[in-house]
């Protein structure tokens, strides 16, 4: 006679195999609590998650995994430490486009001032006061503490954005003062007369002395007048059509040395003054590399190289103490631009010419021809009243 099946209670039932299941019923849905080898430990399941029902603590189990796999990703997730997270910061910035100089100027900063003290805490770690406590160490020491606050505060902006490190808010809330490198005018110390544009041309070596006149009349950066070839210059027996063309700088912050592409929004092609074009010519006759792509100013030691940005600036140091003592080269391009301005030129004229993205760089320019014109009519003015006098 076959063995009579015992009547299992509510909530369990048995399994292909022999193992109990134990379910139980909450909020109108059934769910499975697990499986088991006897039948009191079935029912010794089902007894606690109706206890915690009773007590409203019951957690389903798939809300329970749920969370088990939840915590583990958020441990994972908030255990990336600063340094991590600068080293992938950086990366991603390269990845984006950003300049070889831009990338290597943040790792020196995070090396040298962030990562010493902040780099093995953990990014959800970080609170206001630790970067109160840094940027007090740094300017302490006398160290670039508004470069190092722009720095952390740029790294962790991106850290929110991607989502990175479980960081949500920002901790870096200093107030940073502006950078005042890029003011809102032209200071008349940043502008040379023609005549001593002329001037600071005439004391540089010959082979260098066409910079000078390239960098004031057509408004080029340092980098951009090395970054020149024999090709990017067209049409010079016609002062009508003469153009150079803005395709490449020389970058010295790559390792090694070497072209890369001009600042964002700076390649542009850019009309050459009929004033430049003697002496232009005379200097790619003499002095240039050979070939299409022949440096306009060649190094001494490689023709096919320009002449490094140290010995070009050694010639421009000599040259402008003769005539303006600590005259920036840079400032050839303020000449420049600033002379541009006062013909009429409109803010896209400035902003093409210069090779500016913004609006304000180029304001600076019209800033400086207004400056100018309030002078003059002080000026103008003042001989008026002396002639009613009279």
């Amino acid at each position: 006679m076959p063995k009579k099946r015992t009547k299992l209670p509510r909530g369990i039932d048995r399994r292909t195999g022999g193992m109990y299941r134990a379910r139980v019923t909450y909020e109108g849905r059934q769910y499975a609590i697990g499986n088991y080898f006897t039948i009191g430990d079935a029912k010794a399941a089902l007894s606690i998650a109706r206890s915690e029902i009773a007590r409203c603590v019951f957690i389903a189990p798939t809300e329970r995994r749920k969370s088990v796999r939840d915590a583990a990703t958020r441990e994972r997730v908030e255990s990336v430490t600063v340094r991590e997270w600068a080293d992938d910061w950086l990366v991603r910035l390269a990845d984006e486009g950003r300049s070889p100089g831009t990338t290597r100027s943040y790792r020196s900063t995070l090396d040298v001032h962030v990562l010493p003290t902040l780099g093995d805490v953990r990014m959800v770690d970080v609170v206001p006061e630790d970067i109160d406590v840094l940027l007090k160490a740094v300017r302490a020491k006398r160290g670039p503490w508004a470069n190092v606050a722009r720095t952390v505060r740029t790294m962790f902006r991106a850290a929110v954005a991607a989502k990175i490190g479980g960081v949500t808010v920002s901790p870096v809330n200093v107030s940073i003062p502006k950078d005042t490198r890029a003011s809102a005018s032209i200071d008349t110390e940043e502008v040379a007369s023609p005549a001593e544009v002329r001037a600071m041309a005439a004391a540089m070596p010959q082979h260098l002395r066409i910079a000078v006149p390239l960098a004031a009349w057509c408004s080029l950066r340092l980098g951009e007048v090395l970054g020149l070839q024999r090709r990017d210059l067209e049409h010079l027996d016609d002062p009508a059509r003469a153009v150079l063309h803005v395709r490449r700088q020389w970058h010295t912050k790559t390792s090694p040395p070497g072209y890369t592409d001009p600042k964002a929004g700076s390649r542009r092609s850019i009309a050459i003054p009929a004033v430049v074009l003697s002496d232009l010519c005379e200097h790619l006759a003499a002095h240039a590399g050979p070939g299409r792509e022949g440096p306009v100013l060649p190094s001494t030691r490689n023709p096919q190289a320009p002449i490094s940005q140290t010995s070009f600036d050694k010639a421009w140091r000599v040259a402008r103490d003769q005539v303006r003592p600590r005259f920036l080269f840079h400032n050839l391009r303020h000449t420049g631009l600033t002379t541009y301005a006062a013909q009429g030129a409109t803010l896209e004229e400035l902003k093409r010419r210069g090779g500016h993205r913004s609006t304000d760089a180029a304001m600076r320019y019209q800033h400086a021809t207004a400056q100018r014109d309030r002078a003059l009519t002080a000026r103008m003015s003042v001989e008026v009243e002396v002639e009613d006098a009279v």
